[in-house]
């Protein structure tokens, strides 16, 4: 039944979610999908897609090697070494999807926010200890810093 197979799969990406993994490996969902006696998971996840129980990710097809433009501009052709990198498939739920899509559009506006030019030396010199200065050197070459601790 297509509205099981389709519940499944939220199901297991659900429970990903709440480990803290918002997207899963296509073939990790077929295995656990497998795991509960579904006779087609390919066809499962397919259903899941289409019906946009779950939203579909390639990751690692963005960018293009910069010896194809090349090759392409009459340059150089690539070497037959150079292999792209194999194209992640990724299964994961829309609110995750969107949540982090507003989280990284926030995060790339507040890099690009933070005064470039500034000079914090003096600030950093006037530190009150030394992992608070590295942590003002730090601040000042990135505009954003994750600190812990």
């Amino acid at each position: 039944d297509g509205r099981r197979t389709a519940a499944l799969v939220g199901w297991v990406l659900e429970r990903a979610a709440l480990q803290g993994h918002t997207a899963l490996d296509a073939e990790a969902v077929r295995v656990a999908l497998a795991e509960r006696a579904v006779s087609d998971p390919d066809a499962a996840v397919r259903e899941a897609v289409e019906e946009g129980v779950a939203l579909l990710f390639q990751e690692g097809e963005d960018e293009e090697p910069e010896e194809d433009e090349a090759a392409e501009e009459g340059g150089l052709a690539p070497d037959a070494d150079t292999a792209r990198e194999p194209v992640r498939i990724l299964l994961g739920l829309d609110r995750y999807a969107l949540a982090e899509e507003s989280l990284a559009d926030g995060l790339a506006r507040l890099v690009n926010a933070c005064e470039k030019a500034a000079d914090w030396a003096e600030a950093a010199a006037a530190a009150p200890s030394p992992s608070a200065a590295e942590l003002i050197r730090t601040t000042a070459a990135a505009g954003l810093v994750a600190h812990s601790g």
